[in-house]
């Protein structure tokens, strides 16, 4: 056979038309491929779709062999179809010469069929072919009437319809059709179940429930007309595998209407017959689905505990359950049979049970057509199984319950009290296992694998054995289940052993075996036991007793040798009196109450006639309460045991463990603290002591020890509301860890007190002075609060800084801690700065009248201090690598103060008394003048600076020699010897005699000050200076200087009559006898060395003996002479001059500072040209607070308002700085020429075509002027409006906030380009400072490269750079908002 031509692929899809159908072979019709593999697809998708809805109605074997043969059928069909695809690929050039072939026939044929066809019409057909008469008649009628009447009537009756009858017509034979099936319903035999029918449409419909529905009619109204059926619905249904499908196929329904019509037909009772037919139908079909259920339930999950016994078709279904061929299940068979009635095939399905249950009515009726379910029906008689096999244990076991047993619950439990009381989650569960039928035995209060429990479910499932000794078990292991739910929730733990060597020999021997230890976690060596026995009444009922143990911790060679590693040892064993414990003071007992059963409680008060009995919730009986109260006693009594244990071994006295009012807790009150605590300081506050107590917080987890101290008013009135009763109540805390040694605890408590003491000795003290108003402590700060732990005092301008002060314990030492008193207040407290050095002198002197009044002095100048600028820059050195801090602060002491600037330049500050302060270089050697202190420079015009500064409040004595002559150590020791009168306002000048002692510090040289390098102060290391050891008296054989006896002090005498200097060092031979010392105070606040007397009462000669004479030292003091040993000579070799320094404190006197004031209180630099002198600036300069706070507050200069606000002082500096690094350019590029020039301060230098000069603006000291002279030969080619371009922007945008030494670099190497590249220049910046309004632009010189410039060089570099052939710098056009770096050709 000629294969079937196909179309080739490369037309894939498209329909080739059929071929001409004639019988020959080329006639056979085309398809194409893709339409070929669709059908194809179609078929196969078609055979799937039909197998997965036939095949779960089929058996398994049934599903794999149609799922084989149609695997197999597709797979020949896809062979085919992969041969027909390969075959078809490789035959285009037969599908041409097909093609070609096939068109030519076609052709042939058409032109044959054309001639055969003409041949035979024209000679036969048109031979006698002939045109018929006209229809006239037929016309007339169409063209008249428009119609056709003369058709023939058989067609009219043959093709027509009749018309339909009308709905009335319709009505009226329905009604007589339903009215003649009503008669032969009444007139004929009706069975019982198809009683529920209506009649409707002319047909009668029989509903019974659950099994079918059918429809019948009459076709006439004779008597002898059979019944008609018309619909048959089987009603059966498989809910729960059938997925709501139909169970019955219409081919099926189809074959059984034939049957019951061929069966109406002669029939004398045709309903009956109806009836049993489709009944019979029905209740085979029920059991087919039943067992069709049961098989997919044993294959699926149960098929090991189920089995179909026997089935039947259409008559009994027997399945079996709980079956006995299994190891350890019940020892006969259960089976469940559903089959039709013997006696009455019309009834429903019966369910027999074997054997015999009570009650199967119930079980008979799970049975439901509505809901076919084998599962529910084996559910149900499980259940009623499981309760009769239940019933018979509850018999087998009254002997041994405690009560009425209860059958409830789906599965059904049997609910058996074990003990007396017994609470329901205590009772013993007995189930049965609904798929083996094994008896489960549970307890849910217990651990469920408690061993007894499953030996009770061993006996229960076998042969029963000594039942009545596994309940005694059970009884006892309830009893300790519920000791450790008692005490559950407190800090114990429950053990049932202890690692006790031989401990038949201890007195845990007499005890019953069933006894539990409760340990206290917090005390180890403590445990309550619990004796667990049975009652001598009843043995249902366990009676507890219980004792107290104490054990220790024993090594292997205190224990046994046969024992391996014993741990403990008992050492006693008490028994409690559960009574006395449960019935005390304030505790609640558990007694009877008669209005309920014997058996519960209620809680009683019994403490006392003033709680009146309430009536209480009942406790559940797995509570025990006597045991929890006799754990919380001991738990709460043990550590008061070691507390008054502990406090009797150190002699302190107590009044033993009380109970506190109403019950609340428990308090140990002291009595008096051992006598080798009442040190200095400590006598006073014992007598301020009204009671100390201690007592435990039980509201936190770790009962914290809390020590309560009653004081009688403070000797301070403070400001806290807390503080002002009678009475003040002081509290500690401590930490009680578990396992911790009590004497950790007494220890702290004795820290707490000495802190106290500590702080109460320097606060009372400090009560003298706060209270006495000519001392003025009133007026400078306020008390707060003070609360014998911490003492915090508010002060300042506004009272908004505040300093608190504490005793640290663990650093043995005063503890000053700064802060502001308003809460989120945007500045800081500024003796944050001198915390450090505040916090050291004073635990030297420990005078808070002292501290308050460094406070106060020192309050504005460090106020001051802090607006200076501490951020690091990038840009302020040329090492860009390397960030600079604008300024460094350097506290040296509470009053001294080092500043660096950039890390080049550095002051000394020093806060003196009256408003005061004294600055100077601190870059100078303290002892030669000439030389400067390695890490800085001095800094040139500084001494003229602060000049212009200084006021009249600051300026005293005037010396027109003081620049001239260098101060020497011979004036200072004249200064030492000079008799100073005291200085006005002084305390020694009081009428009433000196109250205070007269200070200790001797007058000094002011200009030997601290080194810097090492004068920072460490927080241990803060001692006396080296030259502390020498004597205190000044070398005799010196005579006073002129200077001195004409009243004109030279450059080294800066002191006024004051008993006290302005930078105290020790004079040469100066020596003290103790540290404290060294911190030199006010003379009115020093304090005495007796602390037990009054500090006023003892006169001027009691305490200092030369006083009378005028000589602030005592006289008996030995006088040496100034020799090599002096300290303070330069030439001495010795340690640093940083270890000299001595810290000083306000109220030393004012030092002199040169100039006159001027108007409005300052210096202009005209009054008086001070020579210029290199160690002019070493002479400390005198400032009012005032005038400090001008010189470093941030302002705008007038003249300059786009400037950066900085303070006048970073101004000058910055400056001198910048001055500095124009002279290192000068030096370093090769086109700068540097000039020489006698004027100080003042940098000359020459360019290509101009002569520079650069000097400080002389009014103000704080601008950097440019001056640009051309040379003779360029004269001609600068205007003076160019150069004054130049000089603008040098001090506008070059030397300027914030100073950076690039931008001078860049302005410098611009000068030094060719002149007719700087004239271009000079265009630009002129367009920079006078922009012209009708552009859109602005044009920005940038002297440093900015961070957003291309990559070229690292941001900050100078932005100007000058080669032979090319200039690169960058501009900024403020419109694009972009950086443009240009070359420009030099040439």
């Amino acid at each position: 056979m000629v294969p079937t031509p196909v179309e080739a692929a490369p037309i894939a899809g498209q329909l080739v038309p059929m071929a001409a159908s004639g019988g020959q072979q080329q006639g056979v019709g085309r398809i194409s491929l893709a339409v070929l593999i669709d059908y194809i697809v179609q078929r196969t998708y078609h055979e799937l779709t039909v197998l997965s809805e036939l095949l779960p109605r089929k058996t398994d074997m049934e599903r794999k062999i149609e799922i084989v043969q149609f695997v197999s059928r597709t797979r020949q069909l896809f062979i085919r179809l992969l041969a027909l695809v390969k075959w078809a690929n490789s035959a285009a050039k037969v599908y041409k010469c097909s093609d070609i072939m096939m068109f030519l026939d076609q052709q042939a044929l058409l032109f044959t069929d054309t001639a055969d066809m003409l041949a035979q019409i024209s000679r036969e057909k048109l031979v006698n072919a002939r045109l018929p008469n006209f229809s006239l008649p037929l016309a007339v009628d169409v063209l008249t009437t428009g119609t056709f009447p003369r058709l023939p009537a058989c067609i009219r009756d043959r093709i027509v319809p009749p018309d339909p009858i009308s709905e009335s017509e319709k009505r009226s034979t329905l009604r007589q059709l339903g009215n003649i099936i009503q008669y032969r319903l009444v007139t004929s035999s009706l069975p019982i179940q198809m009683r529920n029918l209506q009649i409707e449409n002319g047909r009668v419909t029989f509903h019974v429930n659950h099994e079918f529905e059918v429809s019948l009619t009459l076709m006439g109204d004779n008597a002898t007309v059979p019944w008609r059926l018309l619909d048959i619905d089987i009603l059966v249904q498989n809910k729960e595998t059938g997925e709501g499908k139909a169970l019955v196929h219409p081919l099926q329904v189809q074959y059984i209407h034939q049957l019951l019509q061929s069966r109406l037909i002669e029939n004398r009772h045709p309903l009956h017959d109806l009836y049993n037919c489709l009944h019979s139908f029905c209740q085979s079909l029920q059991l087919e689905v039943l067992n069709f259920q049961l098989d997919k339930l044993v294959k699926e999950r149960l098929g090991m505990c189920l089995r179909v016994m026997e089935y039947l078709p259409g008559r009994c279904l027997t399945i079996g359950y709980w079956r006995k061929d299994v190891k350890n299940y019940t020892t006969s068979d259960y089976t469940l049979s559903v089959q039709v009635d013997p006696t009455d095939s019309n009834k429903p399905l019966l369910v027999v049970h074997k054997p015999p249950i009570n009650g199967s009515k119930s079980t008979e009726q799970a049975i439901k057509s509505e809901h076919l379910s084998i599962e529910k029906l084996l559910i149900h008689t499980i259940h009623e199984r499981a309760k009769c096999k239940l019933q018979e244990i509850e018999a087998s076991l009254e002997k041994q319950t405690a009560g009425n047993c209860v059958i409830s619950g789906t599965p059904a439990v049997l609910f058996i009290p074990v003990m007396s009381p017994c609470i329901t989650s205590e009772q013993l569960h007995i189930s049965i296992d609904f798929l083996t039928g094994r008896v489960l035995c549970s307890m849910p209060f217990c651990d469920p694998a408690l061993q007894v429990v499953k030996e009770v479910e061993v006996l229960l499932n076998g042969d029963k054995g000594d039942m009545e000794k596994l309940f005694s078990e059970l009884r006892f292991q309830l009893m300790m289940n519920r000791i450790d739910r008692t005490v559950q929730h407190l800090f114990v733990e429950c053990k049932t052993k202890l690692p006790i060597p031989d401990i038949d020999a201890s007195p845990l021997a007499k005890l019953s075996k069933y006894k539990m230890y409760i340990n206290l976690t917090r005390y180890s060596q403590f445990y309550v036991v619990v004796e667990l026995n049975q009652s001598e009444t009843d043995s249902k009922v366990i009676a507890p007793t219980y004792y107290v143990m104490t054990v220790k911790s024993i090594s292997f060679d205190d224990a046994a040798t046969d024992l391996p590693t014993p741990n403990l040892k008992v050492t006693s064993l008490v028994q409690f009196d559960t009574f006395a414990i449960t019935h005390g003071p304030f505790t609640r007992a558990a007694e009877p109450s008669h209005d309920e059963t014997p058996n519960l409680h209620k809680r009683q008060f019994s403490g006392g006639s003033d709680f009146p009995a309430k009536k209480l919730r009942t406790e559940s009986w797995y509570y025990i309460p006597e045991l929890a109260h006799s754990v919380a006693m001991c738990e709460q009594k043990i550590p008061f045991w070691m507390l008054s244990e502990e406090l009797n071994r150190r002699n302190i006295l107590h009044q033993g463990i009380e109970v506190e009012c109403f019950g609340t807790g428990l308090v140990l009150k002291l009595l008096a603290l051992p006598s080798s605590l009442l040190e200095r300081g400590t006598k006073s506050l014992q007598k301020k002591l009204l009671s100390c107590a201690f007592r435990e917080n039980d509201g936190k987890p770790a009962r914290p020890w809390v020590v309560e101290f009653i004081f009688a008013r403070a000797p301070l009135a403070t400001l806290s509301s807390r503080e002002q009763s009678a009475r003040q109540h002081v509290y500690f805390q401590y930490d009680f860890i578990e396992n911790k040694r009590i004497g950790d605890i007494v220890e702290s408590f004795l820290d707490s007190w000495k802190q106290m003491a500590n702080l109460y000795d320097s606060v009372l003290d400090f009560a003298d002075y706060f209270d006495d108003s000519r001392d003025g402590l009133q007026n400078i700060v306020r008390l707060h609060s003070f609360n014998y732990k911490r003492l915090l005092l508010i002060y300042g301008a506004d009272f908004s800084n505040q300093v608190s002060i504490e005793w640290s314990v663990p650093e043995k030492q005063f503890k000053l801690l700064f802060s502001m008193s308003t809460h989120g207040s945007p500045i800081a407290n500024c003796h944050c700065i001198t915390d450090t050095q505040l916090q050291h002198e004073f635990n030297q002197h420990r005078s808070i009248p002292q501290l308050l009044q460094v406070l106060h002095e020192t309050y504005l100048p460090l106020m001051a201090v802090a607006k200076l600028p501490t951020n690091p820059l990038l840009a302020g050195s040329s090492n860009l690598a390397r960030a600079v801090q604008s300024f460094l602060i350097l506290p040296q002491s509470s009053t001294h103060l080092k500043i660096a600037f950039r890390g080049i330049y550095c002051l000394d500050v020093y806060c003196c008394s009256a408003g005061l302060v004294a600055v100077r270089d601190g870059a100078y050697s303290l002892f030669d003048k000439s030389k400067a202190m390695e890490g800085f420079t001095p800094t040139p015009g500084l001494k003229t600076f602060f000049n212009m500064y200084v006021d009249d409040s600051s300026v005293r004595h005037r010396s027109m020699t003081e620049d001239d002559n260098p101060p020497s150590p011979m004036e200072s020791v004249d200064s030492f010897l000079a008799q100073q009168q005291p200085s006005v306002g002084s305390p020694a000048q009081r009428a009433d005699g000196l109250r205070f002692h007269h200070p200790m510090t001797p007058p000094s040289n002011p200009l030997t000050p601290a080194s810097p390098h090492t004068s920072v102060l460490h927080q241990q290391s803060y001692s006396a200076s080296p030259g502390s050891g020498f004597p205190l008296s000044s070398p005799p054989a010196v005579t006073p200087s002129p200077s001195l006896q004409m009243r004109t002090p030279s450059p080294g005498t800066l002191l006024t009559s004051s008993p006290s200097a302005a930078f105290h060092v020790p004079s040469p031979g100066q020596g003290y006898a103790a540290p404290i010392s060294h911190i030199h105070s006010p003379a009115f606040m020093q304090p005495t060395t007796d602390t037990s007397a009054s500090p006023g009462r003892k006169s001027r000669s009691q305490q200092h003996p030369g006083a009378e004479s005028g000589s602030p030292y005592p006289s008996n003091l030995p006088m040496q002479s100034p020799g090599p040993r002096w300290p303070a000579s330069p030439s001495m070799p010795g340690p640093s001059p940083a270890s000299r320094l001595i810290p000083m404190s306000p109220g030393h006197p004012m030092l002199q500072s040169p100039g006159d004031p001027g108007r409005n209180g300052m210096v202009g630099p005209g009054s008086r040209v001070l020579p210029q002198r290199s160690w002019a600036a070493a002479v400390p300069t005198l400032l009012s607070h005032q005038a400090f706070n001008v010189l470093l507050t941030p302002t705008v200069m007038q003249d300059y308002p786009a400037m950066l606000s900085c303070s006048p002082l970073e101004r000058f500096l910055g400056c001198v700085f910048l001055r500095r690094q124009i002279q290192r350019f000068v030096q370093s590029e090769e086109t700068l020429v540097a000039l020489p020039t006698t004027e100080p301060g003042v940098v000359l230098m020459r360019v290509e075509s101009m002569t520079c000069r650069v000097a400080l603006q002389p009014s103000t000291q704080q601008i950097l002027q440019l001056s640009l002279t051309p040379l003779p030969d360029f004269h001609e080619q600068w205007s003076a409006e160019e150069l004054q371009v130049l000089e603008t922007v040098f001090e506008r945008k070059v030397v300027c906030p914030p100073y950076k030494p690039n931008a001078v670099h860049a302005f410098c190497r611009l000068l030094a380009v060719p002149v007719r590249v700087l004239k271009d220049c000079v265009q630009l910046l002129h367009l920079e400072l006078r922009p012209d309004r009708s552009h859109k632009w602005a044009l920005q010189w940038c002297w440093t490269i900015p961070p957003s410039a291309p990559h070229i060089a690292p941001a900050g570099t100078a932005a100007f750079i000058a080669t032979k052939n090319k200039i690169l710098f960058f501009v900024s056009d403020s419109l694009a908002r972009r950086f443009l770096y240009c070359n420009s050709n030099a040439a």
